[in-house]
This record gives structure tokens, sequence and C-alpha cells, in this order.
């Protein structure tokens, strides 16, 4: 299975992918608070289109199976946590747990930010070849 991180998600939305692809509930979650915190902070003019954004984006998330943080992801947080202390990019490291609890390759344009945590047969860039 395939996991992508918020980035490649752009790319999807101009009708670029047409494999079955899960969505991490993490960039799931980016992705929405981005489109909803544009909803309620956009200028009266502005307001109409922050509201199509959203509804067009909901549509869109709604075409992905979600990938839920389980009790085996925690596990390998935790593991994860232990093993990088320095590493900082909290989000990257739930992602990676995800990964590499469910043995999924995760599809980003930053890879450096995964490649201290992540073998490179887990990580894959459709973006920039």
């Amino acid at each position: 299975m395939f996991l992508w991180d918020t980035n490649i998600f752009t790319d999807f939305e101009k009708g670029n992918s047409t494999l079955q692809l899960y969505l991490k509930k993490i960039p799931w979650a980016e992705i929405l608070r981005g489109r909803c915190k544009y909803a309620l902070t956009a200028t009266p003019e502005k307001l109409p289109l922050a509201h199509k954004i959203l509804a067009e984006t909901r549509e869109t998330l709604d075409k992905f199976n979600i990938a839920v943080f389980d009790e085996k992801c925690a596990q390998k947080l935790e593991e994860l946590k232990r093993k990088h202390k320095a590493h900082k990019r909290y989000p990257d490291m739930m992602i990676a747990a995800m990964a590499l609890a469910g043995k999924h390759i995760v599809v980003t344009r930053n890879q450096k930010h995964f490649q201290v945590v992540l073998p490179k047969t887990q990580l894959a860039n459709w973006i920039d070849k």
C-alpha cells in the first residue's frame, strides 16, 4: 500500500493519479485544517471561494481510503522516539511509524524528513524523479 504525505495530495487533486491509494490520517487532518482555516478567516469577498475549495477538498478526500493510526503504529512510534531522539518532526515520526507497522511505502517529496527513520525501500517520490 502507498501512504501519501501531505505534499503529494496536490498532485492527486490535479488528476495525476489513478491508483488505489491510502491517505494517512495525519495528512488528511492537515489538509482539512488548512482548508477550514481559510474558510474561517477569509475576507468577505474571498468567502465563496474558500467554501468552494473546502467542499471540493472534502469530495476529493472521500476518494481515499483512510489509514488509521492504531496500537501497532503507536508501538512503532515509541520505538522510533527512543531510537531517534534528535528527530524533531513529530508528524513525520507518526507517518513513519504507520509505514513501518503496516510495511507500507510513504510517497513524499520530502524524503529527507524520512531518510533517517525509514529504509529506502519504503520511500517513493513520484513528482521529482
